[in-house]
């Protein structure tokens, strides 16, 4: 009788000693872009400050991966100190084998996605990017036909001088229902523009409420992977 024996090599060994979540972040743009970190739970390698936060720099067109410990549960999002906020991308690494993650932009909008590496869909067999590469160019679909009903909230959608085309979206905590339900419910965004569903709280069925926080709610994703990619565009 023999037996056989796999030898594993040290970088072998290394890899398995480090094997956890990864979270790759392509920056698209020609400039550094700082990104802000924000932790519930866990740690993440910060590097800088960003919009007087822990935050990281990505440099301009490319790829950089970070590893943060094996249940870090925060976001990130794009900060500019013109603009402010961008879109909050949720991540929750907290289960093993597992992310949970979605895109806010109840505080700002910014050009960014969210999901796996692999481009592998949801559990529930769905899409699985979060986020918006181009918002404005989705909004402006939408608000050609529906912009009689947000033209007068230009703060949030502005039109151009002419009125024929919307040159800029913006969002923040203090936007009217109008303008929540015409990202949410109108242009679709993968995103939640408002909170969702809250224990104890009822919203009458059929009502813009509930409409709401039923779009609110299936934009909470989760894939059975801890390798995810942020690109900001």
């Amino acid at each position: 009788m023999h037996f056989t024996y796999t030898i594993l090599s040290l970088p072998a060994l290394l890899t398995l000693t480090i094997a956890g979540p990864v979270l790759t972040i392509h920056n698209t743009k020609t400039r550094t872009i700082c990104l802000k970190v924000e932790t519930s739970s866990g740690s993440f390698p910060t590097t800088t400050v960003c919009g007087g936060a822990p935050g990281i720099n990505v440099a301009p067109m490319k790829t950089s991966a970070f590893y943060p410990s094996a249940k870090w549960n925060g976001a990130i999002s794009d900060f500019t100190a013109a603009r402010g906020p961008g879109t909050r991308l949720e991540i929750n690494f907290s289960e093993p084998g597992r992310t949970w993650y979605d895109a806010d932009m109840e505080f700002g909008i910014s050009s960014a996605t969210l999901g796996p590496t692999d481009h592998r869909k949801q559990s529930n067999g769905r899409a699985s990017l979060a986020g918006e590469q181009d918002p404005l160019a989705k909004a402006y679909a939408a608000w050609a036909v529906e912009k009689n009903r947000v033209y007068g909230f230009p703060k949030y959608l502005t039109p151009s001088k002419d009125g024929k085309r919307l040159v800029n979206v913006y969002m923040d905590k203090k936007a009217p229902r109008a303008v929540q339900t015409f990202f949410q419910l109108t242009a679709g965004f993968q995103a939640y523009l408002v909170p969702g569903s809250v224990a104890g709280v009822q919203r009458k069925k059929g009502s813009v409420e509930k409409m709401l926080e039923v779009a609110a709610d299936q934009k909470a994703w989760k894939v059975d992977t801890q390798a995810m990619r942020i690109t900001i565009f």
